[in-house]
């Protein structure tokens, strides 16, 4: 199993994914059977979980953080590992971080880009789509995860990225 730490609406979760049974998860260790039926479009989807259907939208904000709405319900959804969240505590506790004044949108998983929808200099404000992503043969519209002034984009339509990559710098 590999170990994920899900947060939503502020309530932490443990979710483990089963590598050799990939419709297979665990939950605070409760086991639950996952199969995509459908995509509709980049940012809606069709699942069987233990064999009840949802249709579920993902908005994803940076490579992190998105946002899911189930049932007329909107959850605000943050993911990563133990590793990373005790890094982020460190940065936060000891005021380090990125540099100041910008911000990156990385890649959340590895793919392809499919289109970049900004250019340098022009202005976005937080949640503005700023680039496409393709990975599993599903689209991933990413958001920016602040307002600002586009800086720096490190990627090209076609480029294959690695999960984490750069892809475009935020200028705040």
């Amino acid at each position: 199993m590999q170990d994920l730490l899900l947060t939503i609406n502020g309530t932490e979760y443990n979710a483990g994914f089963d590598k050799e049974n990939k419709n297979r998860i665990l939950i605070n260790g409760n086991p639950y059977e996952i199969e995509q039926l459908k995509s509709y479009g980049s940012d809606i989807f069709s699942f069987s979980v233990n064999r009840r259907i949802y249709q579920i939208e993902l908005n994803m904000s940076t490579n992190s953080h998105c946002s899911a709405t189930l049932d007329g319900m909107t959850f605000d959804v943050d993911f990563t590992d133990e590793t990373q969240k005790l890094l982020r505590q460190y940065l936060t506790d000891s005021g380090a971080g990125g540099h100041a004044g910008e911000s990156i949108i990385k890649a959340p998983m590895p793919g392809m880009v499919v289109k970049v929808l900004v250019q340098v200099g022009d202005k976005v404000s937080k949640g503005d789509k700023v680039v496409i992503v393709e990975a599993m043969k599903m689209e991933n519209v990413l958001a920016a995860n602040a307002s600002g002034v586009i800086g720096k984009i490190f990627v090209k339509e076609g480029q294959p990225v690695e999960k984490d990559a750069q892809l475009i710098e935020i200028e705040i």
